[in-house]
């Protein structure tokens, strides 16, 4: 609990400063701005920001801001006056945070990745490519599937509606009373 008496405002200030883009007089004013908006909030809002800062301050550098902004929400909608009430919302919330970090995978679907001929590609392009992969080869065993289960004189009739001709009225009256027939148990075969 010490090292929470040790957080400065204007370390608050200089973190939420350091997500602008600006450097030199434009950044000291920029705290200087926060901080006085810092100390003209209430109490429990100062509380608030304290211990999301203590606790943000130990995750990883970018997960910091994402971190610092739900601790502090989290303080400030249970409305916790008292500064050891405040810190304990906020110790609970970072430690489900860690657990759930932990257990997540840190992979981005930017990550560049060799493919297998050694190009270098994101692994989102990687994942379509397999994806559509997959779909075109199960589409393609679905199909030979099928066919093997055709009896051998409904065969040139689908081969038949497959080229885009069509049917004569007998080979129609043979399909639709097969379809009638055996249709469904092919399909769910």
């Amino acid at each position: 609990m010490k090292q929470y008496l040790k957080v400065e405002y204007r370390d608050i200030a200089k973190m939420l400063a350091s997500a602008i883009p600006v450097e030199g007089e434009a950044f000291r004013d920029k705290v200087e701005s926060y901080l006085t908006a810092i100390k003209a909030m209430p109490q429990e809002a100062k509380n608030a920001l304290k211990v999301a800062f203590i606790f943000s301050r130990k995750c990883p550098r970018e997960e910091r801001e994402d971190l610092f902004q739900d601790l502090a929400l989290a303080c400030l909608k249970a409305k916790a006056k008292d500064e050891k009430l405040c810190y304990a919302i906020a110790r609970c919330d970072w430690r489900d945070w860690w657990s759930k970090y932990r257990i997540r995978q840190h992979t981005s679907l930017d990550s560049v990745v060799e493919d297998s001929e050694g190009n270098a590609t994101t692994l989102a392009e990687l994942l379509v490519g397999e994806a559509e992969f997959e779909t075109k080869m199960n589409g393609e065993l679905d199909g030979e599937r099928l066919w093997d289960k055709l009896p051998a004189d409904i065969k040139p009739l689908v081969s038949k509606r497959l080229i885009g001709k069509a049917l004569t009225g007998s080979e129609r009256v043979k399909m639709s009373r097969f379809v009638a027939k055996q249709g469904v148990s092919l399909l769910l075969a």
